[in-house]
């Protein structure tokens, strides 16, 4: 089974185009991370000169950002369900409940 099965069971999705769809999706939210993240830095000022503290920074901005603009997009796309539920699963493994 390749891996595109794998991910069609794996997220309870029956047909290819909406596979496809869903792709688009992370592919058009992944560039305007790139772009609003870029955008945030030059209006906030954010200049870091120290390469750890740009890394971390630029980590939290990304994670941040990147959900907020896959729930966008991916409303406004009409995967709102699958996007709710994509973004529950991504989080639950960042912050484990005992």
């Amino acid at each position: 089974m390749g891996l595109w099965n794998k991910l069609k069971v794996k997220w309870n999705i029956e047909s290819d185009k909406r596979m496809v769809w869903i792709f688009i999706i992370f592919a058009i939210t992944g560039s305007s991370t790139v772009f609003v993240r870029k955008y945030l830095f030059q209006v906030l000022g954010i200049d870091i000169s120290n390469p750890i503290i740009s890394t971390i920074v630029k980590f939290v901005f990304i994670y941040i950002v990147y959900q907020v603009l896959l729930f966008i997009i991916g409303t406004i796309m009409g995967e709102n369900k699958f996007v709710i539920w994509f973004l529950k699963k991504m989080n639950s493994r960042f912050i484990r409940s005992k």
